[in-house]
């Protein structure tokens, strides 16, 4: 009995569990943590939206292509009408359009070309800036400081090959579309097209250059 009470009191000297600051630190440990996973995980679906969002302007490009070198008709004035051409169009940093090129110009002429459909890239993602690359590798892009306004990539029956009109009216190799996050600009994707056709998305990170 004197052994059991002895050993309580010294137990009961030296009790067991978390002080106050120990909680707090355990606390704050696990907010850091959680916060952390949280901006992690939000700019991991920001950046898989993004690069969605990049395939969906690739594959315009590529409709305007299969449209250009096929005979597809299109409805202009209350008739269906076989365009030359057909393009995608870029001139703000909201949305962009499928358009059919009835006069065959490469540029897109409301009061005659035919819009095929209107793209929306929706409020959490913008066209950071749209660009012409020249033959010497110079680019003229929409934010320079005498800047383009608009840039086209067009394709005209029979062939595959990209052509490219841009308010300057220079003549291109390539052409860039550049994509990023509104909250994050760091957050970039990039489309192009070659004159030969080809069109690539790029790599999370990548710009126009």
């Amino acid at each position: 009995m004197w052994i059991s009470s002895l050993l309580f009191r010294r137990s009961s000297k030296n009790p067991k569990g978390f002080t106050l600051i120990e909680l707090v630190v355990v606390v704050a440990i696990m907010v850091l943590i959680t916060a952390t996973i949280l901006v992690r995980q939000a700019r991991f679906d920001s950046s898989t939206l993004l690069r969605s969002l990049s395939y969906s302007v690739a594959l315009t490009v590529r409709s305007a292509q299969v449209y250009g070198v096929s005979v597809r008709g299109t409805v202009s004035g209350g008739a269906t009408v076989f365009a030359p051409a057909y393009g995608a169009y870029f001139n703000n940093a909201n949305s962009y359009i499928l358009f059919a090129d009835i006069n065959g110009n490469g540029a897109y002429d409301s009061s005659v070309d035919t819009v095929v459909q209107t793209y929306q890239l929706g409020s959490g993602f913008q066209i950071t800036k749209f660009c012409g690359k020249q033959g010497g590798g110079t680019l003229r892009c929409s934010t320079d400081a005498a800047p383009i306004t608009w840039l086209a990539i067009y394709f005209k029956r029979p062939n595959p090959d990209a052509l490219f009109a841009s308010s300057a009216g220079e003549a291109y190799g390539s052409a860039c579309i550049q994509l990023a996050a509104v909250n994050d600009t760091g957050n970039t994707h990039t489309v192009t097209a070659s004159l030969t056709g080809q069109i690539a998305v790029g790599v999370s990170g990548s710009t126009c250059i």
